[in-house]
């Protein structure tokens, strides 16, 4: 059956703005069991996730404007409108217990998207990730706390951006695509990029594998690993010069950022990094060098986590 979605999400929600626009009691409730009943009829109804997507802010934002003009509380009408849409992409996106994990595992069904994007999620709730992506389209979560995105890795990219900046502080995402029967591969890919990022002490963000191809290249390739752990081995019994390293590299080299990042002076810095260079034979002033500190802590860690 055909139909006018956003006149549909308009005459369903206009009620529940008013409640709570004007503090009625049991707002909340009427607006979960109106977003559900809504994503259930638009998913009967195959509507597309981009069209509901459209028609839902631009409801949100009529409906917002009409309850502010008439004096409602700006508080309130902003948590209907999260509620209402959180609630309805829930419903809507709702997915039989076990796709998620069959996909994962390389088993698709017929069904299922020509390929999706892997994220793997660190510094934040998946149940807060996943409400985030829901206001921007279809996400599956499976038993791992991995996320199936059915979207090319760019749209992916970029709506894991807006999520990270929609939630702040500290959320890591690692995001690898492939073609629905090798999904198994972008888990492989982006376990290992989340692995690097951690050891590495990357700042929070996005990453997908280019951001860490050294490093992964180097991981790859047994005799460079055995030489790195045997190079790193006294350097990871000192975390305060590990930490130096870290902080340094996470500066890009500008020992005066790195100072700020520790809280320490200076000339403290500078012994540090004197003695890293006498336990390894590598000076972290030196680009090439402090690269290659990098990635043996890198290895080094991973090693000791796997």
């Amino acid at each position: 059956m055909l139909f006018d979605v956003g006149r549909l999400l308009h005459e369903e929600f206009l009620g529940v703005y008013r409640s709570a626009a004007t503090h009625a009691d049991g707002w909340e409730d009427a607006a979960v069991t109106a977003a559900h009943r809504v994503g259930e009829r638009l998913r009967s109804a195959k509507v597309p996730v981009p069209q509901v997507v459209v028609a839902l802010r631009s409801t949100d934002r009529k409906l917002t404007e009409a309850m502010l003009a008439a004096g409602g509380d700006a508080r309130a009408v902003a948590a209907a409108g999260t509620t209402v849409s959180a609630e309805l992409m829930a419903s809507f996106c709702a997915v039989d217990d076990g796709l998620a994990d069959a996909i994962l595992a390389g088993d698709a069904p017929d069904s299922a998207a020509a390929s999706y994007t892997v994220v793997a999620v660190r510094g934040a709730l998946a149940e807060k990730v996943v409400s985030a992506f829901r206001q921007r389209g279809t996400v599956l979560l499976t038993s791992s706390g991995h996320l199936l995105l059915p979207v090319a890795e760019p749209a992916s990219l970029a709506a894991c951006r807006d999520v990270c900046q929609e939630l702040g502080g500290e959320v890591w995402l690692c995001v690898a695509e492939r073609p629905a029967a090798r999904v198994p591969l972008a888990r492989r890919e982006v376990d290992e990029i989340d692995a690097l990022v951690a050891s590495l002490g990357r700042p929070p963000g996005v990453y997908r594998i280019d951001d860490v191809l050294f490093e992964s290249a180097m991981m790859d390739t047994p005799e460079v690993r055995d030489e790195l752990d045997t190079l790193v081995a006294p350097l990871l019994a000192n975390p305060v010069l590990v930490d130096t390293v870290l902080a340094l590299l996470e500066a890009d080299g500008n020992r005066a950022v790195a100072v700020k990042k520790l809280f320490i002076h200076r000339s403290t810095i500078d012994y540090r990094l004197w003695q890293v260079e006498q336990l390894t034979g590598l000076s972290p002033v030196n680009p090439r060098d402090l690269a290659v500190l990098g990635m043996a802590i890198s290895t080094g860690r991973a090693n000791a986590w796997g």
